[in-house]
């Protein structure tokens, strides 16, 4: 570890050396991370990198920055350490300068982003307990020019709890109750005084592990309604302590498996987005789970929202036509039941696209 700076060079320069060191930096394969940009054009920006503590280290995410041209954008993941009591200091210089821990070219950072929550991952293994480290992402275009530099984002390294224990599953009227015992220590055997959250993963198969609460929910039971009929399911849960602006995630407890009722409505799709097309705007959305009847599609405007499809479709993607130029929309799908009435279940979540191009 690297001795930390004199603090009398930095006084009065808020910010301003970040600046210098990034300015200076070139890594080893000739790549330059900080060129100005050019021309008047709207540089691609992330400016929502989040750092999550889990057991296998640091997960980074961030959105790809929206248009056509995200697909051949690369990142080059940069990181410094942080004096441990400065952790909550923004402003305060590292103990490290900014350096390139990670490059994902265009091929891999969309592979990093087909996960559930639509978001880019890189995990960062090479982290230590009572460590903070900050992180920046730097978005370069296929050119391998630096357009912009994401928001600062910084993670404060704490054990994480120990696994919920007595976790079981039961298939109820409304769907699937998870329920368990959280545990009171962390994984050094201190006792947590702050109070627990629990993130309830479930094993959709083909998929992996998804959401089933797509937040962490606090006491120690979760009913998942979003499961598809007669399906079988397995769910482990997620200790979460939020620490400091921070999400530390524990040890997952064992893995259980439950039955999904006979008489459920088919669940919402778990994930929905909306790209630009010639005129139109095309949405997209993950299939639902277990015997479907097709989807019907929901746009709102404002307050009005209207359904677009006068029967069920079959498959996405849904092209939406009617669409005004700079008008802000928001989508929302639903499945229906394969049985001859097509009863209708619940909607997904609502994306949101502003329609820069008619043509």
């Amino acid at each position: 570890m690297q001795k930390p700076p004199n603090a009398n060079r930095f006084t009065g320069l808020t910010g301003i050396i970040f600046i210098s060191f990034l300015v200076a930096l070139t890594p080893g394969c000739g790549r330059k991370l900080f060129p100005t940009p050019t021309g008047g054009e709207t540089a691609p920006q992330v400016r929502d990198l989040q750092p999550q503590v889990t057991s296998q280290g640091v997960d980074l995410s961030w959105l790809a920055p929206a248009g056509g041209q995200a697909k051949e954008l690369r990142y080059s993941i940069l990181k410094s350490e942080v004096k441990w009591e400065n952790r909550n200091c923004p402003e305060c210089p590292g103990l490290s300068e900014l350096h390139e821990v990670q490059f994902l070219d265009a091929a891999s950072a969309e592979k990093a982003g087909s996960s559930p929550d639509g978001r880019i991952h890189w995990v960062d293994p090479n982290v230590a307990p009572h460590h903070a480290y900050r992180y920046q992402v730097a978005v370069q275009n296929a050119k391998g020019s630096t357009v912009a530099l994401s928001n600062a984002a910084t993670a404060r390294i704490y054990p994480g709890p120990t696994a919920p224990v007595n976790v079981v599953a039961a298939t109820q009227q409304q769907g699937i109750l998870i329920q368990w015992k959280p545990g009171s220590k962390d994984v050094e055997g201190h006792e947590i005084k702050n109070d627990l959250s629990f993130l309830v993963e479930r094993l959709v198969q083909n998929k992996g592990w998804e959401k089933a609460s797509p937040t962490p929910v606090k006491g120690n039971s979760y009913l998942d309604q979003t499961v598809a009929s007669e399906q079988s399911y397995s769910y482990r849960v997620v200790p979460v302590l939020f620490l400091e602006n921070t999400q530390i995630f524990g040890e997952s407890s064992p893995v259980v498996m439950a039955r999904a009722p006979e008489t459920l409505l088919p669940p919402p799709p778990n994930s929905i987005w909306v790209v630009p097309a010639k005129g139109a705007l095309e949405i997209r959305w993950t299939e639902s789970d277990g015997k479907v009847g097709g989807y019907h599609v929901y746009r709102r405007e404002g307050k009005e929202i209207i359904r677009l499809t006068s029967s069920p479709i079959q498959h996405p993607p849904f092209v939406d036509h009617g669409v005004k130029r700079n008008a802000t929309y928001f989508y929302a799908v639903s499945a229906v039941s394969a049985q001859a009435e097509n009863k209708e279940g619940l909607l997904s979540k609502w994306a949101e696209m502003r329609n820069l191009l008619t043509e």
